[in-house]
């Protein structure tokens, strides 16, 4: 568990590395959030928490953990972000209903300004919650009371933890609300005075725990957007999704490689597999059995008629339409980056190296022949499982 809880300290800050000081004391915050959620921290008969720590960074090894010892002060750094985010996911879970509200609460946070601009509708936070607690249904496993209930749980305990500030409306008269809670309606969300005083730490910590599946779900869906047919005569072609799979992970690292994508750990093909079965669960694209057992790839998919963005005259893909909607919807709350502030989101030249990649699948990863779509999208996926948070 000290592994667990090193590791996803090391991810969820800002900055290349922390001082050993720094690290000891979140540690220790996160130990009393962990166990504050029910979760379980091993106990090693009263040893202080430096001992615990250096005793998990020996496990970790110089190969996850670096060490800058010719220092003020010895400083730890992440090395291979890839390994040691397996020990921060063993922790998410305990804490993915703050992190679904934190990171709604950032479409606004993100814009700038002062508090009364990063205020955030409770309206437009039930939205966006609702929406990042689907797209991620197949990640996590989310309480059973239902969005609206645990939504409120979860911002009564952010608001006792200092984090955020509710703002309420006496609805004592209405009892038939559905918004009630204690007597009260929540009208709107911000974050505290002392979160702020506080450098948004705790605010960070829950984001830094989702951008990453953000940052890949986006990744995902911009990919998509190369599914584009570059001409009417290739509208009804299929494609290879292993090669799609595989072309998306070098969109992601040239992204990545070029400033535009923050987290190199979106590129993970698990990730991504995910981030394509919602996609199939959602209708945004088709996937078919090949009938053709020569065939390189037994598994295909394409782009759903409705959810095809169409080109201009020009050739080039117009930024419009369902499918660049939902892109701008996820692209709201992920971590801003150099270009925050673009106009669109999504830049002409993400969506240029999207097409650019999608062109070459559609000039080698073709499947030929019929094929069985399946089962109608397993019945769009037994309905979507209505999400809850």
């Amino acid at each position: 568990m000290p592994t667990a809880l090193i590791g996803t300290v090391l991810l969820t800050l800002r900055g290349r590395g922390v001082g050993k000081s720094e690290l000891i004391r979140r540690v220790e915050w996160l130990s009393a959030r962990v166990r504050a959620k029910g979760g379980r921290v091993a106990h090693f008969a009263g040893a202080p928490t430096s001992t615990i720590i250096e005793r998990g960074l020996d496990v970790l090894g110089p190969g996850l953990v670096g060490t800058i010892d010719d220092l003020p002060e010895t400083t730890y750094t992440a090395v291979d972000r890839f390994q040691l985010s397996f020990y921060r996911n063993m922790t998410i879970h305990l804490f993915i209903s703050e992190a679904l509200v934190c990171a709604a609460m950032y479409t606004k946070v993100k814009q700038g300004g002062g508090p009364d601009n990063q205020r955030i509708s409770f309206d437009a936070l039930y939205e966006q919650v609702g929406f990042l607690s689907s797209i991620f249904r197949g990640e996590f496993i989310y309480p059973t009371a239902g969005l609206l209930v645990n939504l409120h749980r979860t911002l009564l305990g952010l608001e006792s933890d200092g984090v955020i500030i509710l703002t309420r409306s006496d609805t004592s008269a209405d009892p038939n609300n559905a918004m009630n809670t204690d007597s009260h309606k929540f009208l709107a969300v911000e974050i505290s005075a002392m979160e702020r005083k506080n450098g948004r730490e705790n605010f960070d910590f829950y984001n830094f725990l989702l951008w990453p599946f953000i940052e890949s779900t986006w990744l995902g869906a911009v990919s998509l957007t190369g599914l584009t047919p570059p001409g009417p005569t290739q509208s009804d072609a299929w494609l290879d999704i292993r090669q799609a799979q595989e072309t998306t992970q070098i969109l992601g690292k040239t992204l990545y490689h070029q400033g535009d994508l923050s987290y190199f750990e979106a590129v993970n093909k698990e990730t991504l597999k995910n981030a394509y079965q919602l996609f199939v669960e959602e209708g945004i694209v088709h996937i078919r059995k090949s009938s053709i057992k020569s065939s390189p790839s037994t598994t295909a998919i394409r782009l759903a008629p409705d959810w095809t963005p169409q080109r201009d005259q020009k050739g080039s893909i117009v930024p419009e339409g369902r499918l660049w909607d939902f892109i701008e919807k996820i692209a709201k709350s992920r971590r801003e980056g150099k270009n925050r502030r673009d106009g669109a989101t999504v830049s002409t030249r993400v969506l240029r190296l999207a097409d650019l990649v999608g062109k070459e699948l559609f000039a080698t990863a073709v499947i030929p022949g019929d094929g069985e779509i399946l089962e109608n999208q397993r019945r769009r996926a037994r309905r979507k499982q209505e999400a809850r948070l």
